[in-house]
C-alpha cells in the first residue's frame, strides 16, 4: 500500500521551521512554544500526534536536538481529543505516549520517539479538538478541524458489485470526482498489481508500481494515460526466469486534505521567483495562565487537520489498453498476456 500516510513528509519540518519563525536568543528568557502536528483520518480507529517544544542551548544546536529531553514533554502533558456536535461536547478521548514507532535517522535523536496516540472511531459529521494542558505551568494548547468526506468517483465510470475497466490512452484523459465536504486538497495516483510466472511453474507478486497523477484544489484533473505504460516499462524488470506476466488489478487512489493542511503546506513550500518571503501559517493556539484565567499568548506553532483516502479497483483494462501492454514500444518486451494461461 502506497502512502499509508497521506503528507508525512512534513512531521518533522516543525522543530527546525517553526523555531526560525520566533526570534530566540540565547541571552534571552526562554519561551515555552509548543509544536502540534496531527492528521485525523475518519477511517482510521488509531489516532497519533506529535507534540514537541522549542529549546535553547548554550551549545551546538544539533548536539542539543539528539537529546530527546530537549524538545519532548515526555509526561509532563495531558492530551485529549473532545468530539463536538456544534457546540455540544459528546465525547472525550485520552492520548497515551507510545514509542513504538522508531524515527528513521536524521537531526533528531533516534530511533527513538515520543508519539501521543489514542483510539478513537471518528464521525465525519462532527469537529474535533486536540487539548494539551502542561501538568505543572497550566499551559493549554488547543486546535481543531473538521473531517474531510468521502469522494464519488464520475470519471473513469465505476459501478459498485460490478467488474470494472479502465483505460490508459496516449490522449489527454479526465479524472473526475465530487468535491468532497471539508476537502481542499487532491492527490492522485495508480497502483498497478501483477503476477509473474515463472519457467519453473512457480509464481511471485513484485512489489507494484505506483505512478503520481499530481495534485489539485479542484474537483478534476487530467493526465496522459500512455504515461502509465512508460510507468510499467521503468518498474518492471526483465528476468530470464519469467515465462510470462499477467495484470491482476490497477487501483486509483484519490487522497484528499482539509483546508488547514492545505494552507499550512502553502506556507511552507519552497519560495519561487524574486520574492523570497514567506508567510506563515498555524490553526493553533496556546493560553497562558494568568491571574486565574487564561489569556491567549502565541506560543505555538503547527496544524491539525484530516485527511482521507478514496480507493476505487479495476479488475479489468480496456482492449485498446491491453494492445498497447502485449505489443507496443513500451511494454511488448516485458511478456504480458491478458489471461493466465
Amino acid at each position: 500500500m502506497i502512502k499509508k500516510v497521506l503528507f508525512v513528509v512534513l512531521a518533522f519540518s516543525f522543530c527546525l521551521a517553526s523555531c526560525k519563525k520566533k526570534d530566540f536568543s540565547l541571552n534571552g528568557e526562554y519561551e515555552d512554544v509548543t509544536i502540534l502536528y496531527g492528521l485525523l483520518n475518519p477511517k482510521d480507529s488509531v489516532h497519533y500526534l506529535k507534540i514537541y517544544k522549542s529549546f535553547l542551548t548554550e551549545g551546538n544546536a544539533y548536539d542539543a536536538a539528539k537529546n530527546i529531553n530537549n524538545f519532548s514533554y515526555i509526561d509532563s502533558i495531558e492530551v485529549t481529543l473532545e468530539e463536538y456536535e456544534g457546540e455540544k461536547l459528546l465525547r472525550t478521548f485520552s492520548f497515551d505516549t507510545t514509542t513504538a514507532i522508531p524515527k528513521d535517522s536524521g537531526i533528531f535523536a533516534y530511533p527513538l520517539q515520543i508519539l501521543y496516540k489514542t483510539t478513537a472511531d471518528l464521525n465525519e459529521d462532527y469537529i474535533y479538538k486536540v487539548v494539551i494542558r502542561n501538568l505543572y505551568t497550566n499551559k493549554k494548547v488547543v486546535a481543531s478541524t473538521p473531517l474531510v468526506g468521502k469522494l464519488k468517483l464520475k470519471y473513469p465510470m465505476f459501478y459498485i458489485n460490478q467488474i470494472n475497466t479502465i483505460t490508459f490512452i496516449p490522449q489527454k484523459q479526465e479524472l473526475e470526482y465530487n468535491k468532497g465536504n471539508n476537502v481542499a486538497y487532491y492527490e492522485a495516483s495508480f497502483e498497478l498489481y501483477y503476477t509473474e510466472v515463472l519457467k519453473n511453474g512457480s509464481r511471485r507478486q513484485p512489489e507494484s508500481i505506483v505512478w503520481n497523477v499530481g495534485n489539485t484544489t479542484t474537483e478534476y484533473m487530467y493526465y496522459v494515460g500512455e504515461t502509465f505504460l512508460r510507468k510499467i516499462k521503468e518498474g518492471v524488470k526483465e528476468d530470464n526466469q519469467v515465462d510470462y506476466r499477467f495484470i491482476d488489478s490497477v487501483l486509483l487512489h484519490i487522497y484528499t486534505a482539509s483546508n488547514d493542511l492545505y494552507l499550512y503546506i502553502q506556507s511552507t513550500a519552497a519560495s519561487t521567483g524574486l520574492n523570497q518571503e514567506r508567510w506563515d501559517y498555524t490553526n493553533v493556539k496556546s493560553y497562558a495562565w494568568e491571574d486565574g484565567a487564561y489569556v491567549e499568548d502565541g506560543n505555538a506553532l503547527g496544524v491539525l487537520s484530516s485527511r482521507g483516502v478514496n480507493t476505487w479497483m479495476f479488475k479489468e483494462i480496456s482492449v485498446v489498453t491491453y494492445d498497447s501492454l502485449l505489443f507496443g514500444r513500451y511494454t511488448g518486451h516485458l511478456k504480458f498476456k491478458k489471461y493466465d494461461y
